[in-house]
């Protein structure tokens, strides 16, 4: 039973900086990622506003380029075949530079441990914010 409440979530999945997909530390639901309250704006280095995901007037009309599938398509290429390959869980802990294979995205490189509970991972498409070392 979901409970429909405004509190605290765990994000799951993110697709190009925008949160697709999360938990409901509450009552453990996955969904979508629905907007609720107003956010607090902050920059970050590029002049980017985190919470609306627009780019700042020094960069307006621009969209970032998505480099992922060529920088994927590297790794792969010069990955030592004898690397262990993980299946995703989002309760194990990863580290950086591992490989992981996720059931929805695929092989997956360990970009950047972000937190105690999230990972940047490069997929073919993009680099995702994933959950990790997340027990419900």
């Amino acid at each position: 039973m979901k409970c429909k409440l405004l509190m605290t979530h765990i994000v799951l999945s993110e697709l190009d900086g925008v949160v697709s997909k999360v938990e409901c530390k509450t009552c453990g639901a996955q969904h979508k990622y629905r907007r609720g309250a107003p956010e607090r704006k902050t920059t970050d280095k590029v002049g980017r506003s985190k919470s609306s995901g627009r780019l700042g007037s020094s960069s307006a009309g621009r969209k970032p380029a998505n480099d992922a599938p060529l920088l994927w398509e590297l790794k792969n290429r010069d990955m030592n075949p004898e690397a262990p390959i993980r299946e995703y869980h989002m309760e194990d802990k990863y580290k950086s530079k591992e490989v992981i294979l996720h059931p929805t995205f695929g092989l997956g490189f360990v970009e950047r441990v972000t937190s105690e509970t999230r990972m940047n991972v490069l997929f073919k498409d993009a680099v995702k914010l994933m959950a990790m070392n997340v027990h419900p």
